[in-house]
């Protein structure tokens, strides 16, 4: 029995095969998959989507069914997640500060450099519209990336990154000291020691902001349960471990798809 999903792929239910075909499934685990790369996959990416958001105008090439401001948008899949968000566990951060041409200035494209915090430029001036300019016009933008694991009901874990820059920044960081603030004590020695940063479950939903230049929706993390599922907090650690060795980076594909919604201009 196969359940199709809305981006098209299939899932098989591995409950309803026989014994001897799942064990012949399994020795060709991963077969035929040998030469696809991160490279050749989609960024799975987590998008706040705004009022202004390309993918819930419908008029739009860009759009996406069931797509509503304030609504969570996978980039991947574009799976879109109700108002009461997505439970996730966070398997790697990293800041980085990527160098991007201003809007209307030329094709949509990557980012021009893509720094982090040790080398990024320091003649960069804070100008008036809030943004670090370097000398050659360019800006960079400080960018908070957490890679998380999408949890739920009776589905496989699935990876993306989620990220944070210009109003999402005060959430990234508080997010942040949460994760650094998460300490398991030994029963027994009754040492505490710091817990791996997917020992908790977060929810990420959206609430509506604004400040003297407009209104939109930010994020709100908010925290769970602890992790008590052995396969997920393995699938977890494999996913940190893919992090750690750069095998799973964040991509920019054009300007503005780094910030927390790619369309809030402030």
């Amino acid at each position: 029995m196969t359940n199709e999903k809305a981006n098209g792929s299939v899932t098989t239910k591995t409950d309803k095969l026989p014994a001897m075909n799942l064990e012949s499934l399994e020795k060709l685990a991963g077969v035929g998959l040998e030469k696809v790369t991160m490279d050749d996959l989609p960024t799975p990416r987590l998008k706040l989507l705004q009022t202004n958001s390309e993918e819930v105008d419908e008029s739009n090439d860009k759009y996406v069914k069931g797509a509503k401001p304030g609504l969570i948008l996978n980039t991947a899949s574009n799976s879109v997640y109700g108002k009461d968000g997505i439970n996730i566990v966070v398997c790697g951060y990293e800041k980085q500060w990527p160098e991007w041409r201003e809007r209307g200035s030329g094709p949509k494209s990557a980012p021009v450099n893509v720094y982090t915090p040790q080398n990024r430029p320091t003649d960069a001036v804070r100008g008036d519209d809030g943004k670090f300019r370097l000398s050659n016009g360019n800006y960079i933008e400080e960018t908070a990336n957490f890679y998380v694991l999408i949890l739920g009901d009776g589905v496989i874990p699935e990876p993306a990154i989620l990220s944070m820059s210009k109003t999402g920044l005060k959430a990234a960081r508080s997010w942040a000291y949460s994760l650094k603030n998460e300490f398991i004590q030994n029963p027994t020695t009754k040492k505490l020691f710091l817990a791996p940063s997917w020992y908790r479950i977060y929810n990420v939903s959206s609430f509506k902001d604004k400040n003297d230049k407009g209104t939109w929706f930010g994020y709100k993390i908010e925290k769970g349960d602890f992790l008590n599922d052995e396969n997920i907090f393995d699938t977890a650690t494999a996913f940190n471990e893919s992090f750690r060795k750069g095998k799973v980076t964040a991509k920019y594909e054009e300007e503005g798809s780094n910030e927390q919604s790619g369309d809030i201009p402030f």
